[in-house]
């Protein structure tokens, strides 16, 4: 009986147990997931987010919106996701000693996968959880909808619509809607790609898929047997482009560091057919006939790895350039790094290069390596030499020959070098022969011998240079050239353009930071091409020492003129000492120029006061006696368009604060090209810091127009530079009673009027930044453009100034007007023109375009609707050349209903006038005056 009672308490119990475990599994499983995610995150600092989980009783689980991101600081951002995760548990793994997997089946839809290097990463790469990805392996998966993207750099792989399952008992599939790889030399995308796979044993391999015509994958093994232990293989068989490429990668994970072990071949690959397929912009063909590669060791250590490369290609063209052969063959041990050959055979040309260098224990010392090289080059065409790699042929030419060998160890360097050439064409220039000896003694290169022949011309040179320390130099160079156009394209821009012989003599030692020399430079019959200045003789004899360069002798002549001076260009300053000018024997300019400004700093910051010295002190006394502008530009140029008389004189002295200095400079009866004679005289005197300027000038037929002013003067220091004290008090007068426009040079008109008489007189003062001025001028029968008169008069009242009346007169219509202008801020000017009666703006612009002129024509337009104009607007900067010109116009359908307004506005043209139009108005029907 209690037996019985013991038996049905027994039963009871574990019916209740079972009841609680359906009941309580979901819960128990749920649980248990959550508190293994959040071990995981924290262990491997990712954030890990799970939405519902389903656990049914002896059923598949199920993740709904996972989430998977890594630290901010790792190296590598990853951002994972999939909106459902469905697995099944082995029970029996989980709770027993069975060796089994821990996931039967692992299945997910709609996974993303974002990777991408992190610019901004701190902290340093960790240690993989590869325990974590060992329990993840399931007997059968399938993950479709994959869409992954990897960024590296400038390169990025992109997968789309990617699917791939793995049984053990049946053969699974990938497949991929697209494959990109995107690169700065490649770019290229696969597309609607099938295969197979097969997961036996934890190795899954993919195979039989079809990249595209020519390249086959036969079949790629990854290795994941050993996971666990972070060790991983790959193994790659591919039939590409008519040969074959085998490679083997086994990477393991050793405490803190991870070794690579990959070895590799290819054969027989066609370059012809991978340029078509792979689309190469310029195709190539050619063999790659064998290539077999190596290597072993940790890749961020690449001095302590071992590897080895054998490359052969045959036949290579690519765009002009062939070659027969090309052969390479190197290998890396101990640091040692070996190159047993490199050959290159081209038809009648063949290098050949061997040796063996030292990688150095600290890449500080990479610039003084231990190492051995033997070279041997027989060039027969360096033309077809030089086209190999990238030259222009036609600038090469003939044959040469390098011989020698260069060895280096403690820092001790030892070998020679011979290079001779005959019938050569270098950069485009013929070179008969050449010949150049350079040996290594120790720590020194000593170049024995550099002779380099060319007709007349020679090169010769010597020099001896110290390759350790501080680089002490010491050589001297001579040259003679008959033509020094000839050699345009060696020398810069700035000298390509002469033509004439130089001789050129140079001596020097020191360091780069601590050297001097001597130069004696001889030039006959120089001319500048495609210009008018007469050939010349040059004499240049001086020194330098760094920052400083002394010109014993500056001297340029031809037999009726001569310039002569002693020049010093020093870091601070520049001076020219007993400069003079002399004009068929007679002296006519002289003086003394010391000018604290650097040189080299104009050249690179274009801006004189920021070039100045920090403790300046200028002294300038040039005198200029009268000369014939004939007989000057008779002596140095080809020109006879210039006459008339011109005299002058130059005082300038002090620091900026207190500059004091006068000048004078006279011009009578001056022509140039042909245009009407001009005559002018100007006066300025400086002295505490005010600046006094008279001048007068006058044309044909015209009033002298005269200037008299007086403005301050001074320069200020900054923290950077120098600066023009701001505001100065301004006080000036000008001038010009009766100008004719007719008969001034068009280097004064500028061809913006053609005849008129212009008057007037104005009155300037408070400063150049905001001046108040006062008069008037006035503009009669001023005649531009074609057939176009304007008469205007205009007041001015200090900062604004009234149009009084403007008449135009063109196309047989006369147009009328009057306004008002406002130079408050000169940066930005206003001038408004009212019109007595409307214009028709009949133009066809279109926002954006530009303006070249303005035409007004008195043939009334006859298109309607009508847009009338009576107001025009000019803006913009005194000194700017960006202006706009604003139409204030009313459309006008019916005469009866409120005009609306509708202004346009166009800029003036500044840059390319050929893209701009001209803005025609029109006289308005109904108001057409004659």
């Amino acid at each position: 009986m209690r037996f019985k009672r013991l038996l049905i308490l027994s039963g009871g119990a574990l019916i209740i147990a079972a009841l609680l475990t359906v009941f309580l599994a979901p819960f128990a499983v749920a649980s248990g997931l959550r508190l293994w995610v959040a071990s995981v995150a924290r262990q491997e600092k990712l954030q890990i987010e799970l939405g519902q989980i389903e656990a049914p009783f002896l059923g598949p689980v199920v993740v709904h919106n996972l989430h998977i991101t890594n630290d901010s600081t790792a190296p590598f951002r990853i951002d994972a996701s999939t909106p459902r995760l469905e697995f099944a548990l082995n029970l029996a793994a989980i709770f027993t000693t069975s060796r089994g997997r821990i996931l039967r089946t692992l299945s997910a839809e709609t996974i993303t996968i974002d990777v991408c290097r992190n610019p901004l990463a701190s902290a340093p790469s960790q240690r993989f959880a590869w325990h974590v990805l060992e329990d993840l392996l399931a007997d059968n998966f399938k993950f479709s909808g994959v869409a992954l993207h990897v960024e590296n750099r400038n390169t990025i792989v992109d997968l789309q619509q990617g699917t791939i399952s793995g049984s053990p008992m049946e053969t699974g599939v990938f497949t991929a809607g697209a494959i990109t790889i995107s690169s700065p030399s490649f770019h290229k995308s696969f597309s609607k790609l099938r295969g197979a796979t097969s997961w036996q044993e934890g190795r899954l391999t993919v195979g039989a898929v079809t990249l595209m015509r020519g390249l086959d994958l036969d079949a790629v093994t990854i290795d994941l047997t050993q996971i666990g232990q972070s060790r991983i293989g790959l193994e790659m068989n591919i039939d590409a482009f008519g040969g074959k490429i085998r490679a083997s990668v086994v990477s393991d994970d050793q405490g803190e560091k991870r070794t690579w072990d990959a070895a590799g071949s290819a054969s027989e690959i066609s370059l012809a057919q991978m340029s078509d397929a792979l689309e190469w912009t310029n195709r190539a063909s050619g063999s790659l006939h064998a290539t077999k590669f190596t290597f072993r060791g940790e890749a961020a250590d690449l001095r302590n790895a071992t590897a080895a490369l054998w490359t052969e290609v045959t036949g290579l063209t690519w765009r002009d350039r062939t070659a027969d052969t090309i052969m390479v063959g190197a290998s890396l041990h101990n640091r040692e790094v070996q190159i047993q050959q490199l050959y290159v055979k081209q038809r009648n040309n063949q290098l050949t290069l061997s040796g063996e260098f030292s990688l150095p224990q600290q890449w500080t010392d990479l610039l003084n390596p231990d190492f051995r090289g033997d070279v041997s080059a027989s060039i027969n065409d360096l033309g077809d030499f030089a086209r190999l790699f990238g030259q222009d042929p036609s600038a090469f030419a003939g044959k040469i020959a390098i011989n020698g060998s260069i060895n280096a160890r403690e820092r001790k360097l030892g070998g020679a070098l011979a290079v001779s050439g005959d019938s050569l064409l270098l950069f485009r220039v013929p070179v008969e022969s050449l010949n150049a000896k350079l040996s290594f003694k120790e720590s020194r290169l000593e170049i024995e011998q550099f002779d380099l022949k060319r007709k007349a011309d020679s090169f010769r040179g010597q020099a001896t240079i110290d390759l350790t320390g501080e680089r002490l130099y010491s050589g001297n160079f001579t040259s003679s050239v008959a033509n020094v156009a000839e050699y345009a394209s060696l020398v810069p821009d700035a000298f390509a353009g002469f033509e004439g012989r130089l001789d050129l003599d140079w001596t020097g030692n020191g360091t780069g930071s601590a050297h001097s020399g001597s130069f004696h430079a001889h030039g006959h019959a120089l001319r500048l091409q495609q210009s008018p200045f007469l050939p010349f003789d040059a004499a240049f004899e001086g020194d330098y020492v760094p920052g400083n360069i002394f010109f014993r002798q500056f001297h340029l002549s031809n037999p009726r003129a001569e310039l002569d001076a002693f020049v010093t260009i020093a870091k601070d300053y520049f001076q020219l000492q007993t400069l003079r000018l002399a004009l068929n024997g007679r002296p006519k300019l002289q003086g003394n120029i010391f000018v604290p400004i650097s040189i080299s700093k104009i050249l690179a910051q274009n801006n004189w006061l920021a070039a100045l010295s920090d403790d300046p002190t200028f002294d300038v006394d040039v005198t200029l006696e009268s000369i014939d502008l004939a007989e000057l530009t008779g002596a140095v140029t080809t020109r006879s368009d210039t006459s008339g008389q011109v005299a002058g004189r130059l005082e300038l002295y002090g620091p900026p604060a207190s500059l004091e200095g006068r000048s004078e400079l006279h011009f009578h009866d001056f022509v140039w090209d042909t245009e009407p004679r001009v005559s002018a005289d100007l006066e300025a005197r400086l002295a505490l810091g005010s600046l006094s300027l008279k001048a007068n000038a006058t044309a044909p037929r015209s009033d002298p127009v005269t200037l008299d002013g007086t403005t301050a003067l001074q320069l200020e220091k900054t923290e950077s530079s120098y600066s023009l004290k701001t505001p100065a008090p301004l006080t000036a007068t000008l001038s010009f009673p009766a100008v004719f426009l007719a008969k001034l040079p068009h280097y004064l008109s500028r061809g913006i009027f053609h005849d008129g008489i212009l008057s007037g007189h104005l009155a300037l003062s408070d400063s150049l930044g905001h001046p108040r001025l006062l008069g008037d001028l006035q503009l009669i029968a001023g005649k531009f453009g074609v057939g176009a008169l304007l008469s205007t008069r205009v007041t001015f009242q200090g900062q604004t100034g009234t149009i009084d009346f403007a008449q135009l007169k063109q196309g047989g219509g006369q147009f009328f007007g009057s306004g008002e202008m406002d130079f408050r801020d000169l940066s930005d000017v206003a001038l408004k023109l009212l019109l007595s009666a409307p214009l028709l703006d009949s133009s066809s612009l279109e926002t954006g375009n530009c303006v070249t002129g303005v035409e007004f024509l008195g043939v009334p337009g006859r298109t309607a609707p009508f847009q009338f104009v009576r107001q025009i607007d000019f803006r913009g900067g005194l000194f700017s050349p960006a202006w706009t010109i604003s139409l204030s116009a009313e459309r006008v359908n019916d005469p009866l209903e409120t005009p609306i307004s509708s202004p346009r506005i166009f800029p003036f043209c500044s840059d390319d006038r050929s893209k701009g139009k001209i803005l025609t108005l029109r006289a308005a029907p109904g108001f057409f005056l004659r």
